[in-house]
């Protein structure tokens, strides 16, 4: 069990990380009920036993909101983004900061035959967008591990589950409120005990938000669950204070 053992957050996340480098060809994985490309050097959703489980609360929290409009940042795969168009999002905007990703979005895309409901972005968090643009939901899987390893040294797996210092995540709190509409929600996944959710905490408070926990009622546990609530793998929404 990981609370049972010496490794430290980063090291449990090292250990997944050298799990997903054995994965040298393209694979197919079933999220939502549909199945999706995955590239090998893009995030690995078969790696990390959470993902079943945030895809299963974030398809309900897009039924119930039924947005007209929303932005992915790092989308990796693209699943999320595709599964948001396909259960209530009427415009979809993936963007994502490795060019692996951007690809496999695109493959993704074009499987689904999306195309003309979800546009792909090249770039950094909110930098590929128009100044002014703005939409009803903004989510993004965090990469919430810590590490000392300069940003600009990580390889593209690397830059799925780390965010040295929490640099990106902090520009991500400070300017999301530029491209959500009035009353527009904001999310992220959250590990309590992978990532350092009290200066998650802190940089919230500081930029005017606080967290709240998102619960899905209708989920059906699996064994793995056991698991995920050790490393409490969540989604939370930022809420304006």
């Amino acid at each position: 069990m990981i609370n049972e053992t010496n490794c430290t957050p980063e090291d449990s996340t090292r250990a997944k990380l050298e799990e997903a480098y054995t994965y040298k060809e393209n694979y197919t994985t079933t999220q939502g009920g549909y199945q999706f490309i995955i590239y090998p050097d893009v995030y690995n959703p078969e790696v990390f036993v959470s993902t079943h489980r945030i895809v299963d609360t974030w398809i309900s929290l897009v039924r119930t909101i039924k947005p007209n409009s929303l932005l992915e940042i790092g989308a990796g795969a693209g699943y999320i983004s595709i599964l948001s168009a396909l259960n209530g999002a009427n415009h979809v905007t993936a963007t994502d900061i490795t060019s692996q990703a951007i690809a496999n979005i695109q493959a993704n895309t074009d499987k689904y035959n999306m195309n003309d409901r979800i546009r792909i972005l090249h770039g950094s968090i909110f930098e590929p967008l128009n100044k002014n643009e703005q939409f009803d939901i903004i989510f993004w899987n965090i990469p919430f591990g810590d590490t000392k390893k300069p940003l600009e040294q990580l390889d593209s797996l690397e830059r799925a589950l780390f965010d040295p210092g929490y640099k990106l995540i902090e520009i991500y709190i400070k300017e999301a409120h530029k491209h959500l509409k009035e009353n527009g929600r904001l999310f992220i996944v959250f590990s309590k005990w992978l990532g350092n959710f009290e200066h998650l905490t802190e940089l919230a408070h500081s930029n005017g938000w606080r967290l709240d926990l998102v619960e899905n009622q209708g989920y059906i546990k699996s064994k793995a669950d056991d698991l995920i609530n050790e490393i409490d793998v969540n989604i939370y929404e930022l809420i304006k204070i």
